[in-house]
């Protein structure tokens, strides 16, 4: 019976990491320089200026409730869940620039594909106990946003640089997930959240709900 069980967590462990900062940001990079190399410049610019935008966003949301404990108990909310933020706003424009960028219906089903990665990775989320379901849906939704915009905004092309090929290369490392699980982004969000509020330790899910019911 455990040996189920433990399987099923790799499996979700795996999947998880396709979202982790360690994957994901040198996938941005490579992403980021084909799509400029391509002639994509309009689309770079906003979806960059995007990603920026909503990391700043969850960024904020894990910091209000680390250091000062700002939720919403009801909705079980403590955060934007990071993961599922990175990979539906990254792989669906990495898979779209791979596919056929001249033709707009494989450009979609690209970024429709990425979305789906993104999904998984938000239910592996709940499953792991590391976000509920309104914070990944909420990091899903975001993601979605800035797929959208960034896709619509790119223009025609019949060539693609070699590097972004290599960009898929680097999710391999998602089934080891020590490697994929080196950056403690946690970690720093914690002690950003410490620093700022002035506090010794952070909150916790069950002091949110402890306060709703006082």
């Amino acid at each position: 019976m455990v040996g189920p069980v433990f399987q099923t967590v790799q499996a979700w462990s795996v999947i998880t990491h396709l979202g982790s900062a360690t994957l994901v940001l040198p996938t941005l990079a490579l992403t980021v320089i084909g799509l400029w190399q391509s002639r994509q410049h309009v689309a770079t610019c906003v979806w960059v200026l995007g990603l920026v935008l909503s990391i700043a966003i969850t960024l904020v949301s894990k910091i209000l409730f680390l250091g000062w404990g700002i939720g919403i108990a009801s909705l079980n909310f403590t955060g934007i869940s990071g993961h599922t933020l990175l990979a539906t706003s990254v792989l669906p424009i990495l898979f779209s620039s791979l596919l056929l960028p001249d033709q707009f219906r494989f450009r979609v089903a690209g970024a429709v594909f990425g979305l789906l990665l993104g999904a998984e990775v938000a239910v592996s989320r709940v499953v792991l106990g590391a976000h509920s379901v309104s914070e990944v849906v909420c990091a899903w939704l975001i993601g979605f946003v800035v797929t959208v915009v960034t896709v619509r905004s790119m223009k025609k092309q019949k060539q693609r640089p070699w590097i972004v090929y290599l960009a898929p290369f680097i999710l391999l490392f998602a089934f080891g997930t020590k490697h994929s699980n080196y950056l403690p982004t946690h970690d720093w969000e914690i002690n950003l959240a410490l620093f700022m509020s002035g506090h010794e330790t952070p909150y916790t899910r069950l002091q949110l709900h402890a306060l709703a019911t006082e």
